[in-house]
């Protein structure tokens, strides 16, 4: 079974259009992976939607204001109890 950080990835490349291996923890999504703010919208329900077999939870808009890199989505749902 694939790790968090991998299905994050996953989700990043897809929906940034970038590749693998410049998805890291330390990335910036708008800096290094040239995310612009819809980008970022569409990456937290992507987010969503892609864990919402393991925990029922929302990215709000008060989260995703914090979420600036991929360690940030990283800490976001290892406080939603995944990790």
């Amino acid at each position: 079974m694939a790790t968090v950080f991998e299905r994050v990835r996953d989700v990043v490349v897809r929906q940034l259009k970038v590749k693998p291996d410049e998805v890291k923890p330390e990335a910036s999504l708008v800096d290094d992976l040239r995310a612009d703010s819809l980008d970022i919208v569409d990456l937290t329900i992507a987010i969503e939607e892609a864990f919402a077999d393991d925990a029922e939870f929302e990215i709000r808009d008060e989260d995703a204001e914090n979420i600036r890199t991929v360690q940030d989505i990283l800490d976001f749902l290892a406080q939603q109890g995944l990790s």
